[in-house]
């Protein structure tokens, strides 16, 4: 049985990272015999369903459900059903992902190919960078303006996703702990550091400033984590937070000068103002899955210069699905990180490092990539935090208020009027 739902989900993989012409289309053939796999084995009572139950899956659940209850509303259905079909596909994804994660070989596979896939995005942005350099002098304020302006990169529409990639396979290198014999340590250390500087290199060079931001302190915060003694680590949080807030307060209004001068914030500002316009006249429960550029395209409140995305994840997640949601994921979010970095202070556990270090990194990070609603690679990203957190995470843990306790009673029950048990 395992088979048939590992090789359709790695393949599910190489397609969300490495899309094609009509990939989408294979990518739901895949989904389907997933989704095949798992209704046979809970019909045949091999896969229970406290093995895929788990608050992710159950906030995606819900997610899909609002797509699909907005077709009611929304106006142009083409998008929403794109838009739609994709939450379906990453809804099976993480259902399947959950059962197979508790399989220490799979997870192990997993991390692996995770890795190789971010080895290999970032060995192609190097090879993009080369391809400029090749067209330009090599004066580095030309270069950076050419790569950052040369427009489509490969399997990227738009640099800033790139930057936002490599982060993520940054932030995932970084808290990646294998079991390494000791005379081959170094190599694992010499590997890390490499791909490390490489990242934050290829997130400077296509010039996504608050991407480049985020790596940082989200490298700070994770060498902070490391810290065994409290009282050191806790004064290296405070003294952190405190010279950002100082730094925020004596230059703000230069802060304020730099950003009104950058024509690119402006645009953001005023994508932000159109959504917010958009969000109010839907009483705030979202234009509706796929909508957000229709409404942005002929509605236009504010000058954008003819752009319609939103280019910010957590705007266009509040204005395609309206409040109720956005509130929801929002308590979502917050709730896996602060356990996450609870279990860090208390455990040290890599996934917990990374899980923890990944979302607060996200915080910053998401309001810079172009809209990333239809991306597969960017959600499948989502499903291997969250999952991978899920697995981690115990109902005797802090914050979990016995959430995880209620899905599997819940799915006892559905077995029981499933089976007549």
């Amino acid at each position: 049985m395992q088979k048939w739902l590992t090789v359709p989900i790695y393949l599910m993989i190489l397609l969300a990272f490495f899309p094609f012409s009509n990939s989408s289309i294979f990518a739901f053939a895949m989904a389907m015999l997933l989704f095949t796999v798992l209704v046979w084995n809970i019909a045949q009572q091999n896969i229970r369903f406290r093995h895929i139950l788990n608050p992710y899956t159950a906030l995606m659940t819900i997610l899909l459900a609002w797509s699909l209850l907005s077709l009611f509303w929304v106006v142009d259905r083409t998008s929403w059903a794109i838009a739609t079909l994709i939450i379906f596909i990453t809804l099976i994804f993480a259902l399947a992902l959950s059962y197979l994660m508790s399989n220490q070989d799979f997870r192990k596979k997993l991390a692996f190919l995770i890795i190789a896939i971010m080895v290999i995005h970032n060995l192609v942005g190097w090879y993009d960078l080369f391809q400029y350099m090749g067209r330009t002098p090599l004066d580095l304020p030309q270069l950076l303006s050419s790569f950052q302006l040369s427009g489509r990169m490969t399997f990227f529409g738009n640099v800033n996703d790139f930057a936002l990639l490599s982060l993520f396979g940054l932030i995932f290198v970084l808290a990646w702990k294998p079991q390494t014999p000791p005379n081959k340590y170094h190599w694992l250390m010499i590997f890390k550091m490499i791909f490390i500087l490489s990242s934050v290199l290829m997130i400077y060079f296509v010039q996504s400033r608050g991407i480049l931001f985020a790596a940082f302190y989200g490298i700070i915060f994770y060498l902070i984590l490391q810290i065994k003694k409290s009282r050191i680590r806790w004064t290296a949080f405070a003294t952190i937070f405190l010279a950002a807030l100082l730094t925020i307060v004596f230059l703000y209004s230069e802060i304020l000068d730099a950003l009104w001068s950058d024509g690119s914030f402006v645009i953001r500002l005023n994508l932000i103002k159109n959504g917010w316009n958009h969000l109010k006249l839907s009483r705030f429960m979202g234009v509706g899955a796929g909508n957000t550029e229709y409404y942005m395209a002929h509605y236009n409140f504010h000058n954008t210069a003819g752009y319609t995305v939103m280019h910010n994840w957590w705007m266009g997640m509040l204005v395609e699905y309206g409040l109720p949601f956005f509130l929801l994921y929002g308590l979502y979010h917050v709730r896996v990180f602060l356990s996450a970095f609870f279990w860090s202070l208390k455990y040290k556990g890599a996934i917990e490092m990374f899980v923890a270090t990944w979302l607060l990194a996200f915080i910053v990070a998401g309001f810079i990539p172009n809209t990333l609603f239809n991306f597969l690679w960017f959600w499948f990203l989502h499903n291997f935090v969250f999952v991978w957190y899920e697995f981690r995470a115990t109902d005797e843990a802090e914050l979990e208020f016995g959430l995880k306790t209620k899905l599997v009673q819940l799915g006892d029950w559905m077995e029981a009027k499933l089976f007549n048990k």
